[in-house]
């Protein structure tokens, strides 16, 4: 049962454009002063006579039920992890409308960037294509009648080396050009599935500097959670156990957890990030001034 809704989940995912719609309509509906539910579930109207009717009629009966948009976003099972868990702190924070805000200009900016990967992609993966048809017709149709001249003439085809240094080096660049059209097509569908997660950590771990900026990014989140939850009088343990969901890497996940030990243990929050290196040394000093100064 469970792995059949994963599947229906995948299926019916929503796209970061649709995403960055639904929180900046959600944003105005708690400006608005409309009670939520109402906001929701007119909200929800828009989808009614698509495939998604069933999955935004499972977020309204929750928001109507529980008064909560994080629980509804679970019970409907087709929003982010990230989006869900946002909306979770942004709840408990009383900074809901600011957190909707901030997510549908993120999934904008992410809407943006996947058009341009995909455009960036796509062109060179045609020109790729169009090479490694062409390199397959010279193998299998010219440099064979090259080949037969040779032997017509009564020379072999050891004697005409350009003939077998072309065909060789034909069949590698057209095994080169099938491969990589193959990895592209894997990454892609991959990411279709759903295993994004998966593919970013291996992409990651293979590019060192690109796994420095998903680093830097989880560490940004980190710092703007941990800010919205001190200044809504969160505990700092709390504000840690939340803040461990939305981060994005399992790296920093991790070493939020650590931190949380290390609490435990009689270390100071100070103390505890810089042990782990969550902040570079500028901003941990940043960090141990604002704790002194209670702020």
């Amino acid at each position: 049962m469970a792995g059949r809704q994963s599947t229906r989940s995948r299926q019916t995912r929503l796209q970061a454009e649709e995403l960055s719609i639904l929180c900046e309509q959600i944003a105005l509906i708690l400006r608005s002063g409309l009670p939520l539910h109402d906001g929701v579930e007119a909200l929800c109207d828009n989808y009614r006579h698509t495939k998604l009717a069933e999955r935004f009629q499972a977020l309204s009966d929750e928001v109507l039920a529980s008064g909560s948009v994080y629980r509804g976003m679970v019970a409907a099972g087709i929003f982010p992890r990230y989006l869900a868990g946002m909306a979770n702190i942004g709840e408990r924070a009383g900074e809901l409308d600011t957190v909707m805000d901030g997510l549908s200009l993120y999934y904008q900016r992410e809407a943006k960037i996947r058009r341009a990967v995909i455009n960036a992609v796509t062109y060179p993966l045609v020109l790729i294509a169009m090479m490694a048809v062409l390199i397959a017709v010279l193998i299998t149709r010219v440099l064979p009648i090259f080949e037969g001249v040779f032997l017509s003439l009564g020379l072999d085809t050891a004697a005409s080396p350009w003939v077998a240094t072309g065909m060789g080096l034909g069949k590698a660049v057209l095994i080169a050009a099938v491969g990589l059209i193959a990895l592209v097509l894997a990454l892609l569908l991959t990411m279709r599935l759903d295993r994004s997660m998966r593919v970013r950590a291996l992409v990651f771990r293979v590019f060192s500097p690109l796994g420095r900026i998903e680093r830097r990014i989880a560490a940004s989140r980190f710092a703007s959670v941990m800010a919205m939850m001190l200044r809504s009088g969160f505990p700092l343990d709390e504000s840690l156990q939340l803040v461990g969901g939305v981060v994005g890497t399992p790296d920093v996940a991790q070493k939020v957890d650590e931190c949380r030990a290390a609490m435990a243990e009689g270390l100071s929050f100070p103390e505890a990030v810089e042990k782990l290196g969550i902040f570079d040394t500028l901003h941990c000093r940043m960090i141990r001034v604002g704790f002194q100064m209670g702020r």
